[in-house]
């Protein structure tokens, strides 16, 4: 199956677990001191995350329990300061 000219990108939100178009979210990844960061060009390496732009989704963020799972990391991640979502 090939990426036609049709193809859509689809991406699940970490939080409230829905698919949307890729476009439609905010990528995350974790820096070297592991801090989640906004990644706005999609570029940064690693693994990265995907969130809604919605208020519900962006305060259960700081709670979230599934950002070590998501992230594939056994140690604490927080959030970096100047995250912006």
């Amino acid at each position: 199956m090939g990426k036609g000219k049709g193809h859509i990108p689809l991406r699940t939100c970490i939080s409230c677990g829905e698919k949307r178009n890729k476009k439609e979210l905010i990528r995350l990844a974790l820096d070297r001191h592991l801090q989640l960061v906004r990644d706005d060009q999609g570029k940064k390496q690693g693994r990265g995350a995907y969130i809604c732009k919605s208020i519900s989704c962006k305060e259960n963020l700081s709670k979230h329990k599934k950002l070590k799972r998501v992230f594939r990391s056994e140690k604490n991640i927080t959030l970096s300061p100047d995250l912006k979502i």
